[in-house]
This record gives C-alpha cells, sequence and structure tokens, in this order.
C-alpha cells in the first residue's frame, strides 16, 4: 500500500505556535528553542558558580561581590535545536483500517516533523517493519519540510513487525540522543521491551504513539469467516463467536496494559490512539495533556 498524499495546508497552519516539552537540559549543535546548560553570554540567566582562576572577570557578579565579598560567576542558558526522531512502522497490520493506520500514522509524523521544523529542531524519519528502513536523517530548515512531505507520501508498506530489531538498529546509527516518537500499532510478536530500554539507556526522551484501528479494537466479523494474514501469508477458516471475540479483545486489553505498565514505571509517555480521533484532537489536546507538546 502506498501511502499517498498527506498536505492539508490549513491543518498545518494551526499548529505554527506549539512547540516540544523537553525533559531536563539538552546539548544541542544549533540555535533552536529548547534549553543547554552553557557558560557565557547567551539569552537567559541560569545560575552562579564559585569563581575559579582563569574564568573571565566580565562574568563576575560584581553586585553580589559587593554585598558578600564573593566572587560568584553568572551561568547562562542558550536556546539550543533538538534531534526529533520519528520511528514510523510500515508493517503489513499498518494496512489495517479505513483510512488504514499507515496513512494515518504517516500524517501524524507529518505534523509532529512540522511543529519541530517551526522550533528550528532538527527532524529525521526512520520507517521499519522487521528492520529499521532506509530514511531521512535529522535536519533543520522548514525546506526539509517539503523534503519529508515527498518521502512520506512516497513509501509503501508490508512485511513482518519486528520492534526489538528495528530500535536495536535506530540506536547503533544514531550518535545523538533526543525526542524519540515511536508511531506503531505495537503488533510486534518478537516483544518492545528490550529496544525501548536501548533507547532510554542511550538517554533519549521517548514517546510511544500507538495507533490502532477500530476494526484492531472491536473485530467486524462474526459466524462462518476466512482470515487472511496481513504479514504472514495464509489463511484460515474460523467461526467467530461472542466468545472469540471477547477472548481476543481480552488479550488484546492486556497486551496493551502490558506495554502501558513497562511504559509508566520507566518515565516512557504512552498514548493510545485510535484512527477514527481527529489529528487535531491529538495534537492539541492529549499530547498536551501528557506534557509533550505546550
Amino acid at each position: 500500500m502506498k501511502i499517498g498524499r498527506l498536505a492539508d495546508e490549513d491543518f498545518f497552519h494551526r499548529l505554527a505556535n506549539l512547540k516540544f516539552i523537553i525533559k531536563g537540559r539538552r546539548q544541542g549543535k544549533f540555535v533552536g528553542a529548547h534549553y543547554s546548560p552553557r557558560s557565557g553570554v547567551s539569552l537567559e540567566f541560569a545560575d552562579y558558580r564559585p569563581y575559579f582562576e582563569g574564568d573571565d572577570f566580565r562574568y563576575v557578579d560584581w553586585n553580589v561581590y559587593g554585598r558578600s565579598d564573593r566572587l560568584l560567576i553568572k551561568i547562562f542558558t542558550r536556546e539550543v535545536d533538538l534531534p526529533l526522531y520519528l520511528i514510523l512502522d510500515l508493517s503489513g497490520s499498518m494496512e489495517v483500517g479505513e483510512p488504514p493506520k499507515a496513512w494515518y500514522a504517516a500524517r501524524l509524523a507529518a505534523a509532529l516533523s512540522y511543529v519541530g521544523l517551526r522550533t528550528m529542531d532538527r527532524v529525521g524519519i526512520y520507517p521499519f517493519t522487521d528492520r529499521l528502513a532506509i530514511g531521512i536523517p535529522p535536519r533543520q530548515g522548514i525546506n526539509h519540510l517539503f523534503h519529508i512531505f515527498r518521502y512520506l507520501e512516497a513509501i509503501e508498506t508490508g512485511g513482518e513487525t519486528a520492534l526489538d530489531n528495528a530500535l536495536d538498529e535506530f540506536v547503533q546509527q544514531t550518535t545523538e540522543s533526543g525526542l524519540v516518537f515511536i508511531i506503531s500499532d505495537l503488533l510486534s510478536p518478537a516483544g518492545y521491551q528490550r529496544g525501548l530500554s536501548h533507547l532510554l539507556y542511550r538517554g533519549n526522551q521517548v514517546v510511544i504513539l500507538q495507533v490502532l484501528a477500530p476494526e484492531d479494537l472491536v473485530p467486524p466479523v462474526s459466524g462462518e469467516t476466512e482470515i487472511e494474514g496481513v504479514e504472514k501469508e495464509g489463511r484460515l477458516d474460523l467461526t467467530v463467536g461472542a466468545q472469540a471475540i471477547a477472548t481476543y479483545r481480552g488479550r488484546l486489553v492486556a497486551h496493551n496494559e502490558a506495554v502501558h505498565a513497562f511504559c509508566t514505571t520507566r518515565g516512557i509517555t504512552y498514548l493510545q490512539i485510535p484512527t477514527d480521533t481527529p489529528l487535531e484532537e491529538v495534537i492539541h489536546h492529549k499530547l498536551r495533556a501528557e506534557r509533550v507538546i505546550r
């Protein structure tokens, strides 16, 4: 399945004043919109530290010295950019739904890219199936947005999911920690715990956006039904009744609750997002409520 057109100019204009909330202070490469501790002339006073031999006298607070006879150096912050990594699930299970989960996820990735690039962050796209695919490394500048849009509109879905493998490869390919969004249905049979732990160990701030179709939550089947695999070839003839639906839903709820518990204990932001949720509600309400965007 090819993603197709994503642009909605009015929708993106309504995102123009948003900004990501970063936990802690980070070292960046270029001027941006997030704070990083640096000494010297900068945008905002942060703190004091004792004077040490060799420090520049221009940064001594002489008013404090006059009151307390202590030589203290002013420490300032300057705004820096942040690497924003969007890890996007393109496996076969993302073809489910109307609209397909993959299309919804790609639009969500495009919106997050717009927010990041508007605030001079560097944004990169990293699609995956059973391994990490060739994506777009993080870059700055609003022109980069059009590159991202063209890329997202051209990508195709298909194949199996292995989130752990993809995240391991992502950690190996990137050297700078940042804000990592994982946009996926999280239907990864081999697991997710190892890969997420690697992300955290590297100092990344992680947000999981679990995109699910209404059909995932309540399968619209009953009676004699032929089930076709979306990631592995094969068909099954089943008789689907109320008990089978209840068992399926119970297992899905248990899986999602386990993901939520894993994330909560490790400081990972987790949001479950059905594809019938308007994107503006996700951006302006859900992500704001989770203190991801302001």
